[in-house]
């Protein structure tokens, strides 16, 4: 007779796995766009013209003051050694009494060179202006328009996730022993049931 019951219970095991995975994440591109307007520079000049009238005004006696006081300076030294020079021939002319000359001759001599004129036909203005010219001009400095683009890309590197295996026990083993015949009394008298 089978007096011992044996009950076993087996283990229970659940696994959950994950793959190696690589993962890379790409941003968004950004682009810096930079605009630069055209531009147009024009700078002009209109045309000069020069007109000297200094030679022509000179000729007809309408002097500035620098040259008025240029030519009285150079009456007054012309003046000087005019004056010296008469005086001397005066002097060399008295020292000649002896041939028969006089001293009234002299001055007479004198005033007569004094009193002589000389004429002469001038058209004026003697000369006419100096003019000169210069060009009218034209600059045009043009810059065009231009767009400049300034990419700006962040590259990031990858990240290596390592796989996983995870062993779960959901139910422990275990053997259950029971006994289920009668107890066993020692010495048998023990038993209340016992009958001789």
């Amino acid at each position: 007779m089978n007096v011992l019951k044996i009950t076993t219970t087996p283990i229970k095991l659940s696994m959950t796995s994950q793959r190696a995975r690589l993962e890379s994440k790409i941003p968004d591109p950004e682009v810096g766009i930079i605009q630069n307007p055209g531009k147009l520079n024009m700078r002009s000049e209109n045309i000069k013209v020069n007109i000297d009238t200094f030679e022509a005004r000179d000729s007809m006696g309408m002097r500035t003051a620098r040259t008025l006081m240029r030519d009285a300076a150079q009456a007054g030294k012309q003046a000087a050694s005019d004056a010296a020079a008469v005086y001397a021939q005066t002097g060399n002319q008295m020292m000649q009494i002896q041939k028969g000359v006089t001293i009234p001759d002299i001055i007479k001599n004198q005033m007569l060179a004094q009193s002589q004129f000389n004429t002469e036909l001038k058209f004026l203005p003697a000369k006419g202006p100096d003019i000169s010219w210069e060009p009218n001009q034209l600059d045009i400095d043009y810059t065009p328009a231009s767009v400049e683009f300034n990419p700006q890309v962040t590259l990031q590197s990858p990240v290596y996730v390592p796989g996983e295996l995870a062993i779960n026990v959901e139910q422990y083993p275990k053997v259950e022993i029971e006994y289920v015949g009668e107890p066993l009394y020692v010495p048998p008298s023990a038993n209340p049931s016992y009958e001789e």
